[in-house]
């Protein structure tokens, strides 16, 4: 007879009652094999690449920034993984606070949340959206009338208010000649310490055919300073000469731009009462941003540029806002109480609206609960039920596993982190707090557990994936890479063993009449898996027994699952006892570095002495 094989992990109701152990094991479809039609398979090892300085604040990709490069946020830097040759690098500025980022990619930017504060990148740099002047610096020309004169103004700074006095005489424009009838173009920036400084396009000496083109030439701004704005200048009869030739000298055109007053996030905030925002999204290639009860949008493609009256306000109920995500170009705000969705009008200046019909009466618990997978998005929902979102509903995933609704409610709001990727035909979806972590195989619909050796949850707290890769990073900087050839946690590179990976499962006996004596039982599945050396050479399987639903166990047996190419080992343990009224529940662990896989759990069957 067979003792089946758990294939989805389960924790008792009450004591007493047997619990099911998946433990760094799940649940594959074994098509090849109509008697055994599932099989359970060994959860994925890692490869150190890269030991970060920082605690991980989260990992995000786009194939269409950075080169397709891994975004890590750590400590105060954003840094960069090239899975194309596993090179690390980070990008220009910084990133203030402590907590866990959230982002968002347009075709030309990306928007980061830290510390409640958006900050944008174009795959080179990172700085503050709201850096820039914060009144108009009215450019002139200046009372020395080969300089550029500036008006009183304030500023910000990667979050810093300055303030600059008038500068009447103005400040030198460089030195570049422009050729007889082009166009030359210079900016003038500004750092913390007040300095202005010009900055020339690389192409004033050759000309430009257009005051726009000039312009448009100009270097970005370095995230130490900020574009007070910039001059464009041409001379009809003669070369033009920055800081020689008079601003106001004949035959010449010059143009004064000031630099675009950035307070719209700012008067966003203070206008709601507000202090931070709570996450970031995408949509017709604008950043959309909750705060409170609402939702703010930039301007297209332009993540610096929104304006005090770019909001909409939650319809549906007066709940707070824990996250807004995109799904099939559908806007989900995730309240506290409800779930609305929202969708593009086309129309530019009202953008937005809620789809009245599809309201959902559903709260979410917290923003990184919520990930993405099969074409949906998971989430764990106000009485911390793990659910799918659906069209018009949501769906409690594990409405017969109740224990999973427990752990993530012992952890708290702040202490579930979800994490979803995908391994051939399997989409995984599972969260991590600090006393557990459960994923869900959207495949099977069947749970497993994962974990650390010695620690009560697994280490990873961030997990992404780019070109065909899985990478995973843990609290403490910790950079690795997920796959199924590699047999143990963090190793240092492919022959040097890491942390052991602990498996575990079971097979339960239901009750047997007669005290039925179990005099064999076998576990079936992979044979002759030994490695050539070293741990592993010889691996084994441990077994040990409850017959009264894992109240008491007995001692761990170990049997041989076979060195290499000795594919008829049978792992057997004999004389294990008489069965009683509650059955009798088998419990095998297995670690060494070796990649196994189990059908089943024969009793009874195999008399051979």
């Amino acid at each position: 007879m067979r003792a089946p094989l758990a294939l989805s992990a389960a924790k008792p109701l009450v004591l007493g009652l047997p619990e099911k152990f998946c433990h760094n094991v799940y649940a594959e479809p074994n098509p090849t094999d109509p008697q055994r039609p599932m099989v359970l398979m060994e959860t994925p090892g890692s490869l150190q690449r890269n030991d970060f300085a920082g605690a991980c604040r989260g990992m995000w990709q786009a194939d269409g920034h950075a080169s397709g490069k891994v975004l890590l946020g750590q400590g105060t830097t954003l840094s960069t993984f090239n899975p194309g040759d596993n090179t690390v690098s980070s990008l220009t500025g910084s990133i203030a606070g402590t907590d866990r980022g959230d982002c968002a990619f347009t075709e030309t930017e990306a928007m980061f949340l830290f510390n409640g504060q958006p900050y944008i990148s174009d795959g080179t740099y990172i700085r503050r959206a709201d850096d820039g002047v914060l009144d108009d610096p009215n450019l002139v020309i200046g009372s020395t009338t080969t300089n550029v004169a500036t008006g009183a103004f304030d500023y910000s700074i990667n979050g810093v208010t300055f303030s600059k006095t008038a500068v009447v005489a103005g400040t030198a424009p460089g030195n570049d000649a422009v050729p007889l009838g082009l166009y030359g173009a210079v900016a003038l920036d500004i750092d913390s310490a007040g300095t202005i400084t010009a900055i020339e396009a690389p192409a004033n000496a050759t000309g430009y055919a257009s005051a726009s083109l000039a312009a448009a030439a100009l270097p970005t701004v370095l995230t130490t300073r900020v574009r007070i704005g910039y001059v464009t200048a041409s001379k009809s009869d003669g070369v033009f000469t920055f800081g020689t030739t008079a601003l106001n000298a004949a035959n010449t055109t010059v143009a004064y731009t000031d630099g675009p007053v950035n307070t719209g996030y700012t008067e966003l905030l203070a206008d709601h009462g507000q202090t931070a925002f709570t996450s970031v999204a995408a949509l017709g290639q604008r950043f959309l941003l909750t705060y409170g009860s609402r939702f703010c949008f930039t301007d297209v493609l332009d993540g610096f540029a929104t304006t005090s009256l770019s909001y909409y306000t939650a319809e549906s109920s007066p709940d707070a806002l824990i996250a807004g995500r995109v799904i099939s170009n559908v806007y989900y705000l995730f309240g506290t109480r409800t779930i609305e969705p929202w969708v593009q009008t086309g129309d530019a200046d009202d953008p937005f609206a809620v789809q009245e019909g599809l309201i959902q009466q559903t709260g979410c618990i917290n923003r990184d609960s919520i990930v993405e997978a099969d074409n949906t998005l998971f989430f764990v929902d106000d009485a911390f039920n793990p659910c799918r979102l659906e069209s018009g509903s949501s769906t409690i995933i594990n409405p017969q596993d109740p224990w999973m609704t427990d752990l993530l409610q012992d952890a708290g709001a702040s202490g579930i982190i979800g994490l979803a990727y995908e391994d051939r035909a399997h989409s995984f979806v599972g969260w991590r707090t600090a006393s557990g972590c459960v994923f869900h195989d959207v495949l099977t619909k069947t749970l497993h557990t994962r974990g650390t050796l010695n620690t009560d949850t697994w280490r990873y707290t961030a997990i992404v994936e780019a070109s065909g890769r899985v990478f995973v990073c843990d609290a403490t900087g910790q950079f690795d890479e997920l796959g199924r050839d590699y047999l143990s946690e963090s190793m240092a590179n492919v022959s040097t063993m890491g942390t052991e990976i602990q498996r575990l499962m079971t097979a339960i006996l239901p009750t047997q009449s007669g005290r039925m004596a179990i005099k064999t039982v076998k576990v079936e599945g992979a044979k002759g898996i030994g490695l050539s050396s070293g741990q592993g050479s010889d691996p084994i399987i441990s077994m040990r027994q409850s017959k009264n639903g894992g109240n008491t166990w007995t001692s761990w047996m170990d049997r041989k699952l076979g060195a290499i190419g000795v594919y008829d080992q049978r792992s057997i343990w004999r004389r294990r006892g008489r069965a009683r009224d509650q059955g009798i529940m088998f419990q095998f662990r297995k670690s060494d570095p070796v990649r196994g896989a189990y059908t089943g759990v024969v009793v009874n069957e195999d008399t051979l002495s």
